[in-house]
């Protein structure tokens, strides 16, 4: 009889926790898809963290925002390759001007998205928006002189309005955590 207890004990526990993991897990996805919502680019923000296999890191603001800067990161990696192979094998002056202003750009994009997003709290969360700020400002600085006075690369354009995308979200998904709106908080 005792037996029966036990195990009936335990099949309870098993299903109790189950149906737990199941819930948080219904409760994650509708979590990242409400923040995603309130960003300016709300399908990118979805696509981008449902894409991402690490589930673990869907269930909270500094995962969301974990998932995309490693997005951001791995983009303006790959932008910065193609910028260092465009200014070895370009010939017009005025192109290999705005590659080179690109890559010392991209220099700084990259070293500005290497950030810890693990803990969010009031007291990182200055220096996480000024490197985001940072970041997003060097990309569209790169897209500004390969465009100006006449687009030069138009092919780097969707990969560095991506990056800045990408950014841009991360950022208001920060600002959200930290002070519930998607501008920069103040104080």
């Amino acid at each position: 009889m005792s037996t029966i207890r036990v195990g009936l004990t335990l099949m309870l526990s098993i299903a109790t926790f189950l149906l737990l993991v199941l819930a948080s897990q219904g409760t994650a996805a509708e979590d990242f898809h409400t923040w995603c919502k309130k960003t300016t680019h709300s399908a990118k923000c979805i696509d981008v963290i449902s894409a991402d296999p690490r589930s673990n890191l869907k269930t909270s603001p500094s995962g969301f925002c974990t998932i995309l800067n490693d997005k951001a990161k791995a983009i303006a990696a790959g932008t910065s390759s193609k910028i260092s192979s465009l200014l070895r094998t370009t010939t017009d002056p005025l192109l290999k001007r705005a590659l080179g202003a690109c890559s010392d750009l991209y220099d700084g994009v990259n070293s500005r998205l290497d950030q810890d997003f693990s803990m969010l709290n009031h007291e990182n969360y200055s220096n996480l928006a000024i490197a985001l700020t940072g970041a997003f400002d060097d990309a569209t600085e790169c897209e500004d002189a390969l465009n100006d006075p006449k687009p030069l690369e138009p092919s780097l354009t969707p990969e560095i309005q991506n990056v800045a995308d990408i950014v841009e979200i991360t950022l208001a998904v920060l600002n959200l955590n930290e002070c519930h709106k998607t501008d920069a908080c103040i104080g």
